[in-house]
């Protein structure tokens, strides 16, 4: 039988301000403690109609933990949301800008979820800001990270935009 065993990738050379053990304590955070979302949506003031956003969001019914990563984003140039829900705190990254700088930061020290994270770093959010979004070929190859990254979360939301279903709607 043999073993796979997945290479971290080195840590970017990117300015890390914080004290050092925050960084791994973030990415663990980012490994157990949040979830993450690729929606993609209708949207007609788009060049071809839809949209993709991905966001991460981290949920706690303990304040302090949630106060801790959002000071920790703020530290760095992020601005998250965080707001209170009936018995529970809720941290969204919802800016793009935001989830890459956050992903990039601490891209070294997430292990369950470094091939999403690698997909969102890499390939994703790269793609969404060069512009791919806005033809429908481009917005093709975007869902294919799409769907890699949703493969791998494993969710239940609503599916019907795949990769498929864009090539159905425009034939290609």
């Amino acid at each position: 039988m043999e073993t796979s065993i997945q290479v971290m990738p080195q840590p970017e050379e990117i300015e890390r301000p914080d004290e050092g053990w925050k960084y791994p304590y973030v990415g663990a955070a980012v490994d157990w403690g949040s979830n993450l979302v690729i929606r993609v949506r209708k949207e007609d003031a788009r060049k071809i109609g839809y949209t993709i956003s991905p966001e991460l969001s981290f949920s706690n019914a303990d304040r302090t933990v949630l106060g801790f990563l959002d000071e920790f984003c703020m530290n760095h140039g992020m601005n998250p949301n965080l707001r209170a829900d009936s018995n529970t705190y809720r941290l969204d990254v919802s800016k793009r800008d935001d989830l890459y700088d956050l992903l990039r930061l601490v891209r070294p020290f997430v292990i369950a979820r470094q091939p999403e994270v690698s997909v969102l770093v890499e390939d994703l959010i790269p793609g969404l800001d060069g512009g791919k979004g806005s033809s429908k070929e481009g917005f093709l190859e975007l869902m294919e990270y799409v769907d890699q990254i949703r493969e791998e979360t494993h969710g239940t939301g609503n599916r019907k935009y795949d990769e498929a279903y864009f090539r159905d709607l425009w034939g290609l």
